[in-house]
């Protein structure tokens, strides 16, 4: 692994959403069909494996889907057959057949440091943060070709993370402080990247487009970990952060819009926030070792968190706040999490 490449996780994101991607912790937008059994895939950034997970009965596949070299970024088609998957230390995308857990022969080389991805609302374009460049590169679909010109953005870029409507991409710049916006059609990036907390890494946009959700993770070990909003509109940020866990890294909101759930790594627990009065919930929940990735089933019901120091993965009861006693055992540092809506 190259050292140049350290960063705290990847993102995500998942970050999503994740240095998980930013993207991290998106439920998957493709609709449930009965008799489908939904499934968790797990990048695990301490390797080159995805692992699965059925998230109905909580058991792990027994056998890993090799990718590249640190899998970050995961994104889905919306037909939730194809998974694209953005490998930080091979700089390239691999495909994968869900159907089949089998990954094409041939990745697509992107930029230095591809890491968080993110899929146009029309499924048309994969969008990919490039960590080591300060770059965003667009990849076509359906011929997965790279086009020619990438986009500048800001510092160890993570996301992208898409406004509801499809006409802006979020990026949170790591090192730069800042989140940068970026006109999907245009490929034009807004030249006054709007300025956040410490250590920017995961976004999450409410589902009526109005507020991003960003997490300053403020570096290891700092207990003054927060979470920024930003008026989409306006892109004005609120001047009073939120303060939550230590080291906050992915951050997910519930699909009925009400409540963002905030992996505070340093601090071993999940925050919760209500969205409408920006107020935190004073008891937290607590979950594995350096929690990173969060993601929703598609109903909105569980929350699934990647941690990252024991190799595992946390369901939460959304509704109910707790965590089932029972972790699953998932890859080397697993990062971002994604979950499909039917294993076929």
């Amino acid at each position: 692994m190259r050292q140049c490449r350290l960063i705290l996780v990847a993102t995500a994101f998942a970050l999503a959403g994740a240095l998980f991607g930013a993207g991290a912790g998106r439920a998957s937008a493709v609709p449930v069909r009965a008799g489908c059994r939904p499934t968790a895939f797990v990048g695990n950034i301490g390797g080159t494996t995805l692992s699965t997970i059925d998230v109905t009965t909580r058991t792990k596949h027994p056998d890993d889907i090799p990718v590249g070299e640190a899998p970050v970024g995961l994104a889905f088609t919306r037909d939730g057959k194809t998974l694209f998957v953005g490998n930080r230390n091979s700089d390239t995308v691999s495909t994968i057949d869900v159907t089949t857990r089998t990954k094409k022969p041939d990745d697509i080389y992107t930029g230095f440091g591809a890491a968080g991805l993110g899929l146009t609302p029309d499924g048309k374009k994969l969008w990919v943060g490039n960590y080591g460049n300060g770059t965003v590169s667009t990849i076509d679909v359906k011929t997965r070709t790279k086009d020619p010109d990438d986009i500048a953005v800001g510092f160890s870029p993570q996301g992208p993370v898409f406004t509801p409507d499809g006409k802006t991409a979020f990026f949170t710049n790591y090192e730069s402080g800042t989140v940068s916006t970026v006109d999907v059609k245009t490929r034009k990036r807004n030249l006054r990247d709007i300025a956040v907390g410490r250590f920017p890494i995961g976004v999450a946009i409410t589902p009526d487009g109005k507020t991003a959700f960003v997490a300053n993770a403020g570096g290891e070990g700092n207990p003054a970990g927060t979470v920024s909003t930003i008026d989409i509109k306006k892109r004005i940020k609120d001047p009073d952060d939120i303060r939550v866990g230590a080291n906050p890294h992915g951050i997910a909101i519930t699909p009925d819009g009400r409540t963002a759930f905030v992996a505070d790594a340093g601090s071993n627990s999940v925050s919760t926030i209500d969205i409408k009065t920006r107020a935190k919930d004073p008891d937290d929940i607590v979950v594995g070792q350096f929690p990173v990735g969060p993601a929703f089933t598609s109903d909105g019901k569980t929350l699934f968190v990647t941690n990252q120091r024991d190799n595992s993965v946390s369901t939460i009861d959304v509704k109910t706040r707790t965590k089932d006693p029972n972790d699953i055992p998932v890859g080397a540092r697993p990062g971002e999490i994604a979950i499909a809506p039917c294993r076929r």
